[in-house]
């Protein structure tokens, strides 16, 4: 009975509805418009309305001056945002599961408002950046904040007046992202974010360092190739117990990093560790870390770790005045696919803890070449095996074992 109610009313209102449309209608004809006041409600898939209020795509075209920022603060979740053109404005993002995407070369520009990012992302999760440009910031190009969880895809972050991407207690996916030319550095993941790599990232030409992990930060490689060259301070840095990994998983297989012709060192691990497992490839030298020409030193790892226990991993350090640095307590597990030559030093180490090189068939190990391949002093221990070298300095405090120190 209650239902049979309901459809009654449901229906009476239809019906006033009606009746109204049609009487305002005979009353318009009646006046000699020929034309009805009300015509029947038709709403487009594409429509405004629908992008509104039923989860459709929202359009902005800066080019003709319409508002970004003005979209997002009336988009609601699960909704896409498409823009084009150059938008002069900065943004800030608190909805949860949106998409702000670019089309035609669609570029966000801050350098008409100033603030403290060109997109500031507030606590959203679930949401997603691709395809557009970041650029011209006052101070940074991304800032993701307040447990944010965002994915960015194809996206360039230029030309900022500090950080192309900084990322404060949150998690993010890069996926084919460039963070170049900023004048601090490329990207800054602190307190403890997680940033997981994909695709291509490039963070070359930065004022600072091209990437910097700092404050019990993760970050993961995913068969990310990665570039962090030509930069003033170093291409990466590990930083205040980070971590840098790349996991066993077969999409993780593959993963380099170039970190070349930097200011002052290609990798640094700073209290830090670097990592690279997959037992089920082992000897593979699949994922090669490559830090050459840099201005002081392929790889410098003060009380920092890198452990490569599988041979899945290369280690190249060529044309740097120290190719390894390790002091402070250092330690260095590399079972394969270490290549120290034509530096000034090949591996320095000065007060380091435990370190073990060993050189395997499919994936050898060599320090040669170099002005002095090893220098060991104050406590260090080393142990290795089938590993070359042709010019030792050590003092009475280094143990050895596998070679003999002078």
């Amino acid at each position: 009975m209650k239902h049979t109610r309901s459809m009654t009313m449901v229906y009476a209102v239809l019906g006033a509805v009606a009746m109204f449309i049609i009487s305002a209608n005979a009353f318009a004809e009646s006046r000699g418009s020929g034309k009805a006041l009300l015509q029947p409600l038709e709403i487009a898939a594409d429509s405004k309305f629908l992008g509104d209020y039923f989860g459709g795509h929202l359009r902005v075209r800066c080019e003709r001056g319409e508002s970004l920022s003005r979209a997002i603060r009336r988009a609601r979740e699960h909704q896409t945002i498409r823009f084009s053109g150059t938008c002069f404005e900065s943004l800030v993002i608190t909805t949860d599961h949106l998409t702000l995407r670019g089309e035609n070369g669609a570029t966000i520009d801050g350098s008409q408002s100033p603030s403290e990012a060109v997109v500031l992302i507030d606590g959203a999760r679930g949401l997603v950046l691709e395809n557009f440009t970041v650029q011209n910031g006052s101070d940074q190009g991304v800032l993701a904040t307040h447990q944010a969880q965002v994915v960015i895809s194809t996206v360039i972050l230029q030309n900022n007046a500090t950080v192309g991407l900084s990322v404060d207690r949150s998690h993010i996916e890069i996926n084919n992202v460039a963070l170049d030319n900023n004048q601090t550095g490329g990207m800054d993941a602190y307190t403890g974010s997680t940033v997981v790599a994909k695709g291509t990232l490039s963070a070359m030409n930065n004022g600072g360092d091209g990437i910097a992990v700092n404050g019990k930060t993760f970050l993961e490689l995913r068969g990310a190739i990665v570039n962090a060259s030509q930069n003033a301070g170093s291409g990466v840095s590990i930083i205040n117990d980070s971590r840098l990994q790349i996991f066993s998983f077969p999409e993780a297989q593959g993963s380099t990093i170039t970190a070349d012709n930097n200011g002052f060192a290609g990798v640094g691990i700073l209290g830090s560790e670097m990592g690279v497992v997959g037992s089920q490839y082992f000897g593979s030298g699949a994922n090669v870390i490559s830090a050459n020409n840099n201005g002081v030193f392929g790889f410098f790892a003060p009380a920092g770790a890198i452990l490569s226990p599988h041979a899945t991993a290369k280690f190249v350090a060529t044309g740097n005045g120290v190719g390894m640095l390790l002091e402070d307590g250092a330690s260095v597990l590399i079972i394969g696919g270490l290549d120290l030559s034509q530096n000034g030093a090949g591996l320095s180490a000065h007060g380091a803890g435990t370190l073990t090189i060993v050189s395997v068939p499919p994936n050898p190990s060599r320090i040669d070449t170099n002005q002095i391949d090893l220098d060991l002093g104050f406590g260090t221990r080393l142990t290795s095996d089938g590993v070359d070298f042709t010019s030792i300095a050590c003092d009475a405090s280094v143990l050895t074992r596998g070679i003999n120190c002078p």
